[in-house]
């Protein structure tokens, strides 16, 4: 019995050491990744609540003719200069939710975007009032890849649905 209490604190004390080494060697890592990361500006932003988005998409806008397959809102870009990030929640049960887009930045070959959900928490009424949010934001332009954005707008993303207003 004594000899299993030995064994156990060694393994325990052995597991303690590997958590510490890993944690050094993890967090000089994310250290160097977080420094090489570079904050793009958000130019322009507008939300909204209701669209005619049917299902969820993230888009992100390089010329005029993917901007007007999305007709959400004006959007005052110089395709020259800047690039548009469309996200829209498609169809959600209630007009309390949204969505938008808190930061973007470049990181490595790619570029990443941090979307904040919007919901109304427990003191919502309850009731359903369709609606289909989404958030566009304007930033300086990038031929680089957009983390889980796509460059076309997808087919049947907009119908009539009880969210269109």
């Amino acid at each position: 019995m004594k000899r299993m209490v030995v064994i156990a604190g060694a393994i325990v004390v052995g597991c303690m050491f590997a958590g510490v080494a890993g944690c050094v060697v993890g967090s000089s890592r994310g250290a160097t990744e977080a420094s090489a990361a570079e904050d793009l500006p958000i130019l322009w932003e507008k939300s909204g609540t209701y669209s005619r988005l049917t299902r969820p998409v993230r888009v992100v806008v390089r010329d005029p003719a993917t901007l007007a397959r999305l007709p959400i809102t004006e959007v005052p870009i110089d395709f020259e200069t800047q690039m548009a990030l469309v996200c829209g929640l498609g169809v959600t049960p209630g007009n309390e939710l949204g969505v938008r887009i808190t930061r973007v930045w470049r990181q490595g070959t790619k570029i990443r975007v941090q979307e904040r959900r919007i919901h109304p928490g427990l003191d919502h009424a309850s009731g359903l009032d369709p609606a289909s949010p989404w958030t566009i934001v304007i930033v300086p332009k990038s031929d680089q890849n957009v983390e889980g954005y796509v460059a076309r707008v997808p087919k049947g993303v907009f119908g009539e649905h009880l969210g269109a207003r």
